[in-house]
């Protein structure tokens, strides 16, 4: 098979041309929509149902998203709903992800440029240090993507054209609440303690597909269009776990100790209410629009059916060490799967899906603050530094399409006297590379910055507190 790939820029798009009739995926770069998510694209939202985000604050995405175990009574951690149950004082944070992709393959290359909102979360305690509550929208899956193959029969006078396109994504709107079951602090603020959580997550979103086939050179044949989109609304559920203790306390004498914490959460595998829509039809011409409609083949209207979202299981745990001059290195590592083999949509007692296989990730990470509670600004920003390697869920030609990438990040306090208020902002980069341009696949280098403010309230004006004068 030869294999030929030329960008248009016009369109946005790969094209590719190929000798046989093994459909050569070739992957444009349509803009994606969904709730607060309008441009983040990936040559593989082609699959199921699009490019699987993970929750992770801009903190933790410096540490190349690990943290699971990372807890901290200012700071949220929105991958386990545990964490809220240690929170001192209400927190908002907002935060953006935008990345610049290079796709290629032995052919040629094609780049592009996509924002998406990251999370909007909202956390605040019913008792303080003791149990929480949070809620916020973050985005679970984005697709976006185009496909162009051409069958180059010698046979036929006219060659055939099939086009795919597809946009849109699940987004993900949670509740949740922690609690902190057992606690035990000493003298010198030694804190034991174990907390459970759980979040109610609300999953919405609509999945737009299309596929046209069409003989370009040649309009006066009959082209064939085939239309789908699935809503999807419904709830699912997610529980987290999160134990620390110390390995080496500190004392009342000398402010040194290294504490030790355990996280975990697990996502429930969910099949997820969904109606589909489906429009075929013939056309003349090249373009496939209803205007040249020329007989309709299939039309269902919001037929009931189901997608499943698999199970997921993320563990961690972290190492927090602050020395007698107060300086603080933490260092996170994660390891997450899930069993996307188990993926599915019914419809009609009819199940369908493509064949995933299971995921796996694995990343660490390093932050480092020269001293905690300083006076001087410099000396309070948080400098992070992670790594990661993803087996993701696809398997094309028999290779493997993993996800390999480093990142780095910074933490700013906004005010400079710290004990005014807890506020920060976050950047953080990561760097990557998603594929692979061997057996005909597509590469993705990329580069992502999130960027994100976490404000807590001044100590003069405490949030959601009622004021009482005499």
């Amino acid at each position: 098979m030869r294999t030929h790939i030329s960008p248009c820029k016009d369109c946005m798009k790969f094209s590719y041309t190929t000798k046989d009739k093994l459909t050569a995926m070739v992957f444009l770069m349509f803009i994606g929509t969904a709730y607060g998510q309008s441009d983040l694209t990936s040559p593989y939202t082609l699959y199921g149902p699009g490019f699987p985000h993970l929750r992770t604050t801009v903190s933790q995405a410096g540490a190349s998203g690990s943290g699971i175990a990372f807890a901290d009574p200012y700071k949220l951690n929105i991958a386990n709903p545990a964490i809220v149950a240690y929170h001192l004082d209400p927190i908002f944070e907002i935060s953006g992800m935008g990345t610049q992709s290079t796709f290629s393959t032995n052919e040629g290359e094609f780049e592009n440029n996509s924002f998406l909102l990251n999370n909007l979360s909202l956390s605040f305690p019913i008792k303080r240090g003791v149990w929480g509550l949070s809620l916020g929208i973050v985005p679970l899956t984005t697709v976006g993507y185009g496909v162009s193959s051409r069958d180059n029969n010698p046979e036929l006078e006219s060659q055939p054209v099939t086009e795919y396109s597809g946009d849109g994504g699940i987004s993900q709107a949670y509740i949740g609440t922690g609690y902190k079951i057992y606690g035990k602090i000493d003298s010198a603020n030694n804190v034991t303690a174990l907390a459970l959580g759980a979040n109610l997550n609300y999953n919405f979103g609509t999945v737009n597909s299309s596929r046209m086939n069409f003989f370009p050179e040649d309009a006066t044949i009959r082209g064939l269009r085939a239309e789908e989109s699935l809503l999807i609304r419904d709830v699912n559920l997610e529980f987290g776990l999160h134990y620390q203790g110390n390995i080496i306390k500190r004392t009342n004498d000398n402010g040194r100790y290294l504490k030790f914490n355990v996280g975990a959460a697990y996502n429930m595998q969910s099949d997820l209410g969904t109606e589909r829509s489906e429009y075929a039809y013939t056309f003349r011409g090249t373009t496939g629009s209803q205007a040249s409609l020329s007989d309709t083949l299939a039309f269902s209207d919001r037929e009931k059916g189901s997608v499943r979202i698999p199970t997921r299981i993320t563990v961690g745990v972290s190492l927090d060490y602050v020395s007698t001059k107060r300086a603080r290195l933490r260092f996170s590592a994660d390891y997450a799967t899930q069993t996307w083999s188990e993926y599915r949509t019914t419809f009609s007692d009819e199940s369908l899906g493509f064949r995933f296989s299971d995921s796996e990730r694995y990343s660490t990470g390093l932050e480092f603050t020269p001293q905690v509670g300083s006076t001087k600004y410099f000396e309070r920003i948080e400098y992070r530094a992670g790594f990661k390697y993803e087996k993701s869920s696809l398997t094309l030609r028999d290779t493997d399409i993993d996800d390999v990438g480093m990142s780095f990040g910074l933490t700013l306090p906004i005010h400079h006297r710290r004990a005014i208020s807890k506020s920060t902002f976050s950047i953080a980069g990561a760097y990557g590379k998603y594929g692979t341009t061997a057996n005909g696949l597509i590469q993705e280098d990329y580069f992502r910055i999130y960027v994100g403010f976490s404000f807590t309230p001044h100590f003069r004006n405490r949030w959601f507190v009622k004021p009482k004068y005499d």
